[in-house]
């Protein structure tokens, strides 16, 4: 359930520059208050194919609740969070947002949040824009570390769709970079004629695009692929051409997801 907030309802435009770091525009930073609760489902997916093997796809998905506990200091957030990837157990958790949604802490483990979507909008991800938003307007990021989705390297960021009264934004993201997606095994197994094999996997250019709508910075769906071409090489086959595919879907969903 998304809850305006008096600061939202008294804010009339989202265009403005916010109370952000950086001077976020409005309809980037969550106009939410303690005691809200939000949801989201997700999927993602990872294929390998080269020619003469069977691909090998990998998939996972599941469900989040959030609730909101605590608002701090330049727009740190802390949620109680249960999430649950189907076919494991459930995980509860203090979960702290902070630096524009660029930092995560999971139970006081903090680390930089390179999930490709989640709860919030994510400025290691998405930057900022220096100006105010507009349909058509762009800004590149530089994104420093491998993510979910993607290796390191410069994104592209367009607004596609504006409405100020509503809060809501569109903005499609597109990059090209060569390396390793986040916590990537460097190593993928094919089955050929019944026989497994595994390859050294050397990763090569990667591209990615896709569309997301957010609601005064909460993420309301979130569709991103990714297509890299990859070399594979092992001591039995030699070196051949691969594709990995991976993609990702995120959206909203009542609360609670969990019962």
């Amino acid at each position: 359930m998304f809850r305006l907030s008096t600061a939202l309802m008294l804010a009339m435009s989202c265009v403005g520059a916010g109370a952000a770091p950086n001077g976020a525009p409005n309809c980037l930073i969550p106009r939410i208050s303690v005691g809200d609760h939000f949801s989201n489902t997700f999927s993602i997916a990872t294929s390998t194919s080269a020619d003469g093997f069977d691909s090998a796809v990998r998939r996972n998905g599941g469900t989040a609740d959030y609730t909101l506990e605590r608002l701090g200091a330049n727009q740190e957030l802390t949620f109680e969070t249960v999430g649950l990837y189907d076919g494991s157990a459930r995980d509860r958790a203090e979960n702290i947002f902070r630096d524009g949604g660029a930092t995560s802490c999971w139970n006081g483990d903090c680390r930089p949040y390179t999930d490709a979507s989640g709860l919030l909008y994510n400025r290691l991800l998405w930057g900022y824009p220096s100006k105010n938003l507009k349909v058509g307007m762009a800004w590149q990021v530089t994104i420093s570390q491998p993510w979910e989705l993607g290796p390191a390297g410069i994104q592209l960021v367009t607004v596609t769709h504006l409405d100020e009264k509503s809060g809501i934004v569109t903005l499609k993201r597109e990059g090209t970079a060569v390396g390793s997606f986040a916590n990537e095994s460097p190593q993928v197994t094919l089955a050929k004629n019944g026989k497994r094999v595994t390859f050294d996997v050397t990763p090569g250019q990667a591209h990615w695009s896709g569309y997301t709508t957010f609601k005064y910075g909460i993420v309301l769906s979130d569709e991103l692929l990714v297509v890299r071409h990859d070399e594979l090489h092992s001591e039995e086959i030699g070196t051949i051409q691969a594709i990995t595919r991976r993609y990702m879907l995120l959206n909203a969903a009542p609360y609670p997801t969990l019962s």
